[in-house]
Formats: C-alpha cells, structure tokens, sequence
C-alpha cells in the first residue's frame, strides 16, 4: 500500500500545499491504492518539504519524482497524446508553478490579511503558546524564499501583470477544449487545478483571486478538472 505524507486538507483543498493536492490527483489518476498520513511539520522529511510517498520501502521526495516513480509502475498520464503534446502538458506544469504558484504564495503568506486567515488554518494545531513565534519565524523564511524568487520584490500590479501573461498562455493551450491536451485529463491538468484551485479558494478578495474567479473559461475548465480528479478516478 502507498503511503502518501501530506499537508492537511484546508481552505477546500486536498491539501494545504498545492504539490500535495496535485500528488493527491496524480494518485487517483493512477489507479494505485494508496493512503494517506497528515503531517504538520515536515523539517524530518528528506527534504524538509513535502509531499513525500512511501511505497515499496522507498521513500520518495517531490511530487515531480514521485509522478515519475508512478509512471515507471506503469500509468501513462499522458496516455493519449501524441509526443509532441507530451512535451507541452511538461510545459504547462512548468508553466503554472512558477509565477501563479509563487504568487499564490505570496497571497498566503506576505498579504497581512491573508497570513491572519493561512496562520490559523496552518498553524492551527499548533500549542497556541508557540503558534505566533514559529508561525513568524517560517513566515519570514518563505518572504526570503519569495524574495530570492523575485516575486515579493514585484508591486501588486506586476505580479499582477507577470501571472496575467502565464494565465493568457494557458488560455491559448486550453482553446475550446475541455482539458489543456484535449478531451482527457492528463498531469498538466492536475497541475492547474492545484494551483488555480487553491488560488480560486484564497480565503479572502485579492487582485489575483479576482482574475480567476472572473474568468469563466478558468472557473469551468477547474470545475471540470475537480470533477475528474474527485469521481472518476476516485
């Protein structure tokens, strides 16, 4: 049985952490019976992050490596597209965790109110004595992270106007299909939903939740990718 450590479910995601929430689809996808294990605090995992999968007696880092160890099992979450599209749904993934995931982060953890809202579903557990200290302390590492980046150094309006020229591409991939590749969902797919979804369910009103909630092809192209990943693969 595959174990699958995970940040909790919240704020109507899977899982807090959108690689997580994508490992979870990439999972049910596959067809490979697996279960899960709630972690809160990942600084003992192979890479003090997570999702992390044990399986076999392997344990396995990154949802990357872990969609990898999934394809060399035997499932093809590309199984009906032609090479030239393989490579593009690789792209795509690329695509949406880089500027809308950081930027999502951002929302999350920098924006005053959002942190008010993210510290109380991540951190909610947590001895309330020690909650404030280590949630400011992990609050100012990912800034620093986000800093590195590049985003948290962006106004509003330029992470604004950089996740715009990402979400103008998606758009072009998507055209009048119901996935990204086409009439079947593939890992590119679960990749969107991960991290659009959980932009869509920011807990609060941003500039960016804005952009997707008014976006209707978005919202219907996430719908669909929720149903898929949550009923006919589950």
């Amino acid at each position: 049985m595959i174990t699958l450590l995970t940040f909790p479910a919240g704020l109507h995601e899977p899982s807090l952490s959108p690689f997580c929430s994508k490992t979870i689809h990439l999972l049910n996808m596959s067809g490979q019976p697996w279960q899960r294990k709630d972690v809160s605090n990942p600084s003992r995992m192979p890479h003090g992050k997570l999702p992390v999968l044990q399986w076999n007696n392997e344990t396995i880092a990154d949802s990357h490596l872990i969609q990898a160890a999934l394809e060399r099992a035997g499932t093809d979450f590309y199984a009906t597209c032609a090479f030239e599209d393989r490579a593009k749904g690789q792209a795509i993934m690329r695509l949406i965790e880089d500027w809308p995931y950081h930027a999502l982060v951002h929302d999350r953890w920098v924006h005053d109110d959002g942190w008010a809202i993210f510290r109380a579903a991540f951190f909610g557990e947590m001895p309330a004595v020690m909650r404030a200290p280590v949630g400011e302390m992990i609050r100012k590492s990912v800034r620093r992270g986000l800093e590195r980046h590049g985003i948290a150094r962006c106004t509003e309006a330029e992470r604004l106007a950089l996740v715009e020229r990402d979400l103008s591409a998606l758009a072009e991939f998507l055209g009048d299909r119901p996935y990204v590749l086409g009439d079947t969902p593939t890992a590119a797919d679960a990749a969107c939903l991960a991290v659009l979804g959980a932009i869509r369910n920011l807990p609060m009103e941003t500039p960016l939740r804005h952009r997707i909630r008014s976006d209707k092809r978005i919202m219907l192209y996430l719908d669909r990718c929720g149903q898929a990943f949550t009923s006919a693969y589950a």
